[in-house]
Order: structure tokens, then sequence, then C-alpha cells
């Protein structure tokens, strides 16, 4: 039992010491057609496949949003992806690369290099990553008094 409990303890401690390298692409997408079908289905695939951290996908602006875990998954490898949606009816542009912050430095920052951070409760940074989406409560509320 006390072997276990310690292979636990292990366990948790070493999956904490993990960091994650995000990396934003920003893909230009042709061959779209409409936003109520192209748009999301796109933004689906994207979104299962492994190393995909947030994706949005824009009719108008033929764009795709896309984080990943650049330990996991490779730029060249979303790229394919999108091209092999739907028989490759969609065909990527250029692509634009950001390196993002990864996990381990920004725990290790020093507290006068932070920035504050504006916080707007009416605007939540919620990630749409599964097909479930609460409501906004403080809009409902919102509503319901005035």
């Amino acid at each position: 039992m006390r072997k276990i409990a310690v292979l636990l303890i292990f366990l948790v401690f070493s999956s904490c010491q993990q960091t994650v390298d995000t990396t934003s692409l920003d893909i230009q997408i042709e061959g779209m057609s409409c936003s109520h079908s192209c748009t999301p289905f796109i933004q689906k695939k994207l979104l299962q496949t492994e190393g995909v951290i947030d994706a949005s996908v824009s009719f108008e602006n033929k764009l795709a949003e896309v984080v990943i875990n650049s330990n996991a998954v490779t730029k060249e490898e979303i790229i394919k992806k999108i091209e092999a949606i739907a028989n490759g009816a969609y065909k990527t542009g250029s692509v634009e690369e950001r390196k993002l912050h990864d996990a381990k430095s920004e725990q290790s920052k020093p507290a006068e290099e932070s920035k504050p951070v504006d916080f707007d409760i009416t605007q939540p940074d919620v990630s749409h990553s599964s097909g479930f989406q609460l409501p906004n409560l403080f809009s409902l509320l919102n509503s319901i008094l005035n």
C-alpha cells in the first residue's frame, strides 16, 4: 500500500514539472464556401487533433487561429490536417507562427516583471475546446436585474 502511495505522489509531482511550449498559428484557408458548415467543421477537426490546445476559424477572414503544443504536433502536421479535410477541399495559404509563453518560464518570472492584467467580468476568457458551452451567467443575471 505504501509503494502505491509513493508511486502516486511521484506521478503527481512529475506531471507538474512538465512544460508546454505553445505556438500560435494563423493559417489562411481557401475553399470555404459558407460560414455555417465549413467553419465549424474545420474547427471541430482541428480541436480533435492531438496537440491542439485551441482553434478558431473565421469564414470572413478566411483564417484559422490554432494554438498548439509544439512538443506534441508540428505546424506541418496541422497544415496537412487542414488540407486532408473533406478530401482536400481546403487549401492553406500563408502561415504566421508566433511562439507563446511556456508554462515553466511563466511561473519562474519575477513578480516585478509581471504586468497587471485588465480584467473585464463581462467578457470571460473561456476556451471553446468542447461541444458543450455554458451560458454567460453574468449576462443572464444582468438581464434579469435590468
